[in-house]
């Protein structure tokens, strides 16, 4: 398939200072960017009847738990928000869109009277005959790990989301003493997918459950940033137990020594799920049976359990690049495939595919990033040395 249109490469930025000092930087170097993130997210909350003064409003609530667990972030987004130009609570906010935005968010999009057209309409429809009834969900990003090679230990993930953010994508790299790490983000963000100097790897999945909301937590976007600091899968773990989350996610964790995990965390509480003969896949429904049971968004949702089948049929323990390159390009479900272009027919703010593939090499510190769709794009290559200050 072509790619329908030239896409910019995502900005680099290197970092280096205290935490504040770090954001300030980040934030004046992406400040386009981040207004870009800014306003997606506006349009996305407008669709949701949710107005930026209240999404700031809930955002609020996480602001505590955000503090006890990780100060350096928060420190991190107020040097963000004055080097970009905006108001600390406006970020926040945007980092607490995943526990902000409602699960039937896409729904909302496209049957919204500011966004929908007569096409899309017809499309919504369509698309509702496939799902539970009110509830048509973005199927979004699926992960892998493999893990047999301790010269090659990949992580890797397609962040399928809306396509206007890949205008937004940034690839942070952290120089700090301690441990230093590269993440792929969205400008505004204080982390994503990402490595770090340890040889630690994290991924993300969005999942839903019936009691997403219901309370509050530490955001997902937080915590993926706090893990870019552990050293270890044992240390993640340790660092989770005991939180409270009001949204649901998969994070998926590798680290150098082989060791993988994905931590299913909901309002609920968090599972883990090992590695199967070195290999881990997840897309967007629960897998523990512990939290089955609580999944909406897995009824009527065939796409997640396609791309699962279709990427544990093609991982493997010991895999190449351009293996991992060539299952992440798969598209043999159609439109619903790993890797996903979209949907035409929609609005441009209900449009989800595949922003970009990420492929991290845990053996040797490397991070891969595209620049669109992996079976359309070339990807820019990153080097994290250990032993740099």
């Amino acid at each position: 398939m072509d790619r329908p249109e030239q896409t910019p490469a995502p900005q680099y930025i290197q970092l280096s200072g205290d935490a504040y000092s770090r954001g300030r930087l980040l934030g004046s170097a992406t400040r386009q960017r981040i207004e870009h993130s800014l306003e997606t997210y506006q349009r996305l909350f407008s669709c949701c009847d949710i107005g930026w003064p209240q999404a700031i409003s809930q955002s609020q609530r996480f602001l505590d738990p955000t503090l006890k667990f990780s100060a350096a972030c928060v420190e991190e987004l107020k040097g963000m928000a004055d080097g970009a130009g905006v108001d600390f609570e406006s970020l926040f906010a945007l980092n607490c869109r995943t526990e902000i935005l409602p699960a039937d968010f896409l729904t909302r999009v496209m049957h919204s009277e500011s966004a929908l057209s007569s096409d899309a309409a017809s499309a919504a429809s369509s698309s509702d005959q496939n799902h539970q009834p009110g509830g048509v969900y973005a199927n979004e990003c699926t992960s892998l790990a493999a893990t047999a090679n301790s010269e090659s230990i990949w992580l890797a993930q397609n962040w399928d989301w809306c396509g206007l953010q890949r205008k937004a994508l940034c690839v942070v790299e952290h120089l700090q003493s301690r441990c230093s790490c590269i993440t792929v983000t969205e400008a505004g963000m204080c982390a994503k997918i990402g490595i770090n100097s340890h040889g630690l790897g994290v991924t993300l999945n969005i999942l839903r459950s019936d009691e997403d909301g219901s309370k509050p937590g530490v955001p997902v976007h937080v915590l993926l940033r706090d893990i870019l600091d552990c050293q270890s899968v044992q240390q993640v773990r340790e660092r989770i137990a005991g939180l409270s989350f009001s949204s649901s996610s998969n994070v998926m964790v590798a680290d150098q020594s082989g060791n993988v995990a994905s931590f299913e965390l909901s309002p609920h509480g968090f599972q883990v799920l090992s590695a199967d003969d070195n290999c881990l896949c997840h897309t967007n429904h629960f897998l523990h049976q512990s939290l089955v049971g609580h999944d909406v968004g897995r009824p009527g949702n065939q796409s997640t359990i396609n791309r699962l089948e279709r990427a544990e049929q093609r991982v493997s323990g010991s895999m190449q690049l351009n293996e991992i390159i060539d299952l992440l390009s798969d598209q043999s479900d159609g439109p619903e495939s790993i890797c996903r272009f979209p949907d035409t027919t929609l609005p441009a703010i209900a449009q989800i595919e595949t922003v970009c593939s990420v492929i991290m090499n845990l053996s040797q510190l490397t991070l891969s990033v595209s620049h669109a769709q992996p079976s359309i794009s070339t990807f820019d290559h990153y080097a994290l040395n250990s032993d740099r200050p």
